[in-house]
């Protein structure tokens, strides 16, 4: 496992429970926002100024304020209900009534009543020219627009106050404006309640006219209807045949009764006279006062012919004289009795008849009161319709004259709480309200620069940003040497190649000797003898880290040998030595012997083995014998370095790394597009080159520092006083 899959490894098994690509990196940002700071600064210096100008140019503007309240309980005069209904309000009519206080019709009425479509401040035309005779429609709708532009209204908290502020030109204006909003508001109100009445007024009048003639209507229909099927009640419960009817069904019955207690006579009488009963008998069962008055005649005429038999005999005068009256007496009841017969027999038939006619018209009148039944359905519905009538007639009369009662009587569902004061300071500008504006938005348009910077921003900042990129670990960061806190007021005191034998206690020299531990260290598939520096582009600082490093190799006593690959440039042979006559063309092409072509270092112990300057080779790599000369080289030096020229310009640079035991890959602070990395890595895994790590170069310190990275120019503040700059 290489050091950055070891790395990696660690930083998952510290917090496996944390998704790191979901959280905020608040330092990183901290220190871009550092590193931008010069564009903060500009960006908030160009707030502030365009601020200020704004504040200076800015008109004023003057504030008013009128306050006005729904009325919660609604004042009753007549306990009638009001046309238009008043409810208490609660929060979404209060809200309802903020937006009618903006509503157009009632700024309309406004700008009519003061005159506004005549005011250049709100009319810009107004001004121009002669006042036309036609109302100005246009210029109306402009200062009703420009009046709502100025116009605020709120709710104030939960309560049911509503505030209306208008800010103007002028103060006496804005007061005025205002006090004519809320007084047409609360007026406003009382007139469409008393329009409402009288409209109301105009329908019911209307609609009773309607009413009255369907009333009428309905009325002479059924009184047509009854006297047409002549069904004139009597009372609510019957009609005249049903009262007729009644009548007759009585006398029928009493009819009934005296003919069956005629004909229960008249029978008796006949019984009796067939059974040749006695008239004392006859009278007892007639019941006839003529008849008991003869019979107690005969009584006596009896009792006095029995007296006269106990004292006379058969002949005697008296006797037959008592005798003929008491058959006197018996003739006369005869008579009378047949007399009563013949009456019992006139009564009884006359009784019969009379009960026969009663029976008959009874039935006439029960046939005409079925028939009345069936034409009572039809005036039962004729009666309906006109109750309906004249139900819905009266509660429009009466809703009518409750109209009448209350016109007059209407009031506003809202008043007015406090009317504007003309103000005596100036609303706007409001000082403190630019400063703000100034720094929020200086401090967004710093922010927005500052994002779009870094997203224009290519290159690759820390060790953390190569790993995830690159997936290589970093084996060292160079800084620029012109950055280092002891060296950027009085200069290099020596070219950067040499300050690092010059000043080697210095910042500079301890990180070419932590790149030289971190190659001597790093996991390869065989030992590391030779190295192959590179890079993706040019002016990553190749030729300055091959010497650095190999001069940091050779001051711990180690044989090392710096090969300059670079058949293009021949930095390393520029720097090095002056005059080159033998040099890496020479050897390969058998002309010469290494050791002739060998340079040693003035500066330290470090051999190069350059290449002549005036050559005129173009590629080391079409010589076979470069490969052996690498392999001759690595068993005499601890440490060969060999100064290759960039991969993605020349294709030199793959063969030749492909050559050594690993490949130091330079990454130029910030400047290096990660895009050209990878492609060049892509190409280097391509040849099966060893790629021992990156190598971050010409870093500065400075920005470093400021911007926060989690490298070792952060923390450099801290351990200065271990160098000797």
């Amino acid at each position: 496992m290489d050091a950055l899959s070891r790395r990696t490894s660690l930083r998952q098994e510290a917090d496996p429970q944390v998704d790191r690509g979901a959280l905020i990196d608040l330092r990183h940002i901290g220190g871009i926002l550092r590193r931008r700071w010069m564009v903060l600064c500009a960006a908030m210096v160009a707030a502030i100024i365009v601020a200020t100008a704004a504040y200076l140019v800015a008109e004023p503007r003057y504030l008013a304020t009128a306050q006005v309240a729904l009325e919660r309980t609604a004042e009753r005069v007549i306990d009638v209900d009001a046309v238009p209904p008043t409810a208490d309000p609660d929060s979404a009519a209060v809200d309802t009534e903020v937006q009618a206080l903006r509503s157009p019709e009632l700024i309309g009425r406004v700008v009519d009543r003061l005159r506004l479509a005549r005011d250049p401040a709100f009319n810009e035309a107004a001004g121009q020219g002669a006042p036309a005779a036609q109302p100005d429609l246009i210029g109306r709708q402009r200062a009703i627009g420009a009046l709502l532009g100025g116009l605020t209204v709120k709710r104030d908290g939960l309560s049911y106050a509503i505030s209306v502020s208008y800010e103007g030109n002028t103060p006496a204006q804005a007061a005025q404006i205002a006090n004519a909003l809320v007084d047409d508001y609360v007026s406003g109100q009382a007139g469409s309640k008393a329009e409402a009445t009288q409209r109301a007024q105009g329908f019911l009048e209307k609609r009773l006219e309607e009413l009255r003639t369907q009333v009428l209507g309905a009325e002479r229909a059924v009184a047509d209807y009854r006297a047409a099927n002549n069904l004139f009640a009597v009372s609510e419960a019957s009609t005249v045949t049903q009262q007729e009817l009644s009548g007759l069904s009585t006398q029928l019955a009493q009819a009934k009764a005296e003919n069956a207690a005629a004909q229960a006579r008249l029978s008796a009488a006949r019984a009796q006279v067939r059974g040749g009963r006695s008239g004392e008998e006859l009278g007892d069962s007639l019941d006839s006062p003529v008849v008991s008055q003869l019979r107690a005649q005969r009584a006596e005429a009896a009792r006095e012919v029995a007296a006269l038999e106990k004292r006379y005999g058969p002949r005697h005068p008296a006797l037959v004289q008592a005798q003929n009256q008491l058959r006197t007496a018996d003739q006369h009841i005869a008579a009378e009795v047949k007399r009563i017969v013949a009456n019992a027999s006139i009564q009884a038939s006359i009784a019969n008849q009379r009960a026969a006619s009663l029976a008959g018209s009874v039935a006439q009148t029960q046939g005409k009161l079925a028939s009345d039944n069936e034409a009572s359905v039809r005036l039962a519905e004729l009666e309906r319709n006109a109750e309906s009538s004249r139900t819905l007639y009266q509660a429009f009369l009466d809703r009518y004259r409750q109209t009448v009662a209350q016109s007059g009587l209407e009031r506003s569902d809202s008043y007015i709480v406090s009317r504007a004061r003309v103000p005596g300071a100036p609303s706007s500008p409001n000082m403190l309200i630019y400063a703000a504006m100034a720094v929020v938005g200086g401090l967004g348009i710093g922010v927005l620069l500052v994002v779009l910077l870094q997203l224009l921003e290519r290159g690759l900042e820390t060790s953390d940003a190569i790993e995830e990129a690159l997936g290589l670990a970093t084996l060292a960061s160079i800084p620029d040497a012109r950055t280092l806190p002891g060296y950027r007021k009085s200069g290099l005191p020596a070219p950067p190649a040499e300050l690092l034998i010059k000043r080697p206690q210095s910042t500079y020299a301890e990180a070419f000797r932590a790149l030289r531990t971190s190659i001597q260290f790093a996991e390869a598939a065989k030992p590391v003898r030779v190295v192959a520096i590179t890079s993706a582009v040019p002016g990553e600082g190749k030729t300055t880290t091959a010497m650095g490093l190999a001069r940091a190799m050779a001051a711990t006593g180690g044989k090392v040998l710096l090969i300059d690959a670079d058949a293009r440039r021949r930095a390393s042979s520029r720097q090095f030595a002056e005059g080159v006559t033998l040099g890496l063309d020479e050897v390969l092409a058998g002309e010469a012997t290494l050791d002739q072509a060998i340079v040693k270092d003035s500066l330290s112990d470090a051999c190069l083995l350059p290449q002549r300057l005036d050559s005129k080779g173009i590629g080391l790599t079409e010589s076979p014998r470069l490969a052996e000369l690498i392999e001759q080289v690595r068993d005499r030096y601890d440490l060969v370095i060999l100064d290759t020229p960039p991969v993605l310009p020349v294709d030199e640079a793959r063969v030749i790394a492909s050559m050594a035991d690993g490949v130091v890959f330079l990454v130029r602070w910030r400047k290096t597009p990660s895009k050209a990395a990878s492609v060049a890595l892509r190409r280097l895994y391509d040849v099966h080159a060893e790629m021992l790590g990156a190598v971050l170069t010409l870093v500065d310190v400075r920005e470093q520092e400021r911007a926060g990275y989690e490298d070792g120019g952060t923390f450099l503040k801290a351990y200065r006083h271990y160098y000797a700059d």
